[in-house]
């Protein structure tokens, strides 16, 4: 099988993000965007990574920034690639999703998050939320439950 061939314009394109599903009980963490292109849509916390910087630090970095936790991360749950708009021309991001627990902080929203809030799971499908977020939560939750 042959791999498709990622041209270096494609790369240039393709910014490096990450993500992270914390886990509280039966509750997710999740954050209401502030910016575009999501504006006002739920999601987990996340954003872009600095030049040099590494994933799992990239995700405390994050959570830090977004909602004032520190947290515990487990495992990766999938590295996803995100359109916006789903249009091939616009700046798209890989994102690296992790899942954890929270460990230390106050939930407070900050940066890119309007608003932050520990939302059950039986609930999460009634927001609207950013494409595919859904499907991480629930196989997030799904390898939690492995673990446990």
């Amino acid at each position: 099988m042959t791999r498709p061939r990622i041209t270096s314009r494609a790369r240039r394109k393709l910014r490096e993000g990450v993500s992270v599903a914390l886990f509280k009980g039966d509750e997710v963490l999740l954050v209401k965007r502030k910016d575009a292109p999501f504006s006002g849509l739920w999601s987990l916390p996340g954003g872009k990574m600095k030049p040099g910087e590494g994933v799992r630090h990239a995700a405390l970095r994050e959570l830090a920034e977004e909602v004032g936790l520190a947290a515990e991360i487990q495992g990766i749950i999938d590295i996803v690639t995100v359109a916006p708009n789903g249009d091939a021309g616009e700046e798209a991001y890989r994102l690296t999703v992790f899942y954890g627990l929270p460990s230390d902080g106050k939930l407070t929203p900050g940066g890119d998050a309007e608003e932050a809030e520990w939302v059950a799971l039986d609930e999460i499908e009634q927001r609207p939320l950013t494409p595919g977020a859904a499907d991480l939560i629930w196989a997030a939750v799904h390898k939690v439950r492995r673990s446990r």
